[in-house]
């Protein structure tokens, strides 16, 4: 996540994207748009995949684990276990034992409760779909798109010349960003950020909040990439918490 200003005038870190304005020439509304976008970096996408993909290893040997101990270390199958998600219910019931040949009927019912399959545990489905896609075709869709105007900022400049500076300041110091509809991804030159009112002023401290985001659709549409990996990561933990139990 990155804040910039309209100006982007920031002297200590160089900002990937750059915000300016304009007045429409027809309607003189005023217009903040995007001027320029640097590259994701090519490392994004990797590092997103190697999260996710290990996350999903720590749950199959979990599985592995938790087979060795309800087969007294005599799997049948040890070459092909694997902690079971799957797309829906009926396709969980169906696959889950092929995946835990062994367990114990505890066992599932401890992983039944977690209810790992899309329309049950919607997050662990999208661990599970996420880690297919980095294994099996390319690398995660990763990029920019817009987070919202400081609603702040953007109050200030309207209140300045009826409201005492230091209302006005109140106003400038708040963080909160407006929500946009249309983050548009992936973020290009030309994108308008936010569209005023005629003849409104532009304000050279207003800024814009910027995500990189993991854009898979139908499986995780627009969702910050460090949102997304802490999330994940904490919901492989609280399952690794819950399963323990099953290795004593």
């Amino acid at each position: 996540m990155r804040n910039c200003s309209g100006s982007c005038a920031h002297s200590w870190i160089p900002c990937p994207i750059k915000v300016g304005y304009k007045q429409d020439p027809a309607t003189r509304k005023l217009i903040y748009y995007v001027t320029a976008v640097d590259s994701t970096p090519d490392c994004l996408p990797l590092i997103a995949g190697d999260v996710i993909q290990n996350l999903m290893s720590a749950l199959d040997h979990l599985a592995y684990q938790i087979v060795c101990r309800d087969t007294s270390d005599n799997p049948p199958n040890p070459n092909w276990i694997y902690f079971p998600i799957a797309d829906d219910l009926q396709k969980y019931e169906a696959k889950k034992a092929g995946k835990m040949q062994g367990a114990s009927a505890a066992t599932f019912a401890a992983i039944d409760a977690l209810k790992p399959y899309k329309g049950g545990n919607d997050s662990l489905w999208s661990l599970y779909r996420l880690n297919n896609i980095e294994k099996h075709r390319l690398l995660l869709a990763v990029g920019s798109q817009a987070g919202g105007i400081n609603l702040g900022q953007l109050m200030a400049g309207h209140l300045r010349s009826t409201f005492p500076e230091a209302a006005v300041k109140a106003f400038e110091a708040m963080d909160i960003y407006l929500n946009p509809a249309d983050k548009g991804f992936p973020l290009q030159p030309g994108f308008e950020l936010y569209i005023g009112a005629p003849d409104e002023q532009s304000n050279p401290k207003q800024q814009f909040r910027f995500d990189v985001v993991v854009n898979e659709p139908a499986i995780c549409e627009g969702k910050p990439l460090l949102s997304l990996t802490n999330q994940l990561m904490v919901l492989v933990e609280g399952i690794v918490t819950t399963l323990t139990p099953r290795l004593q």
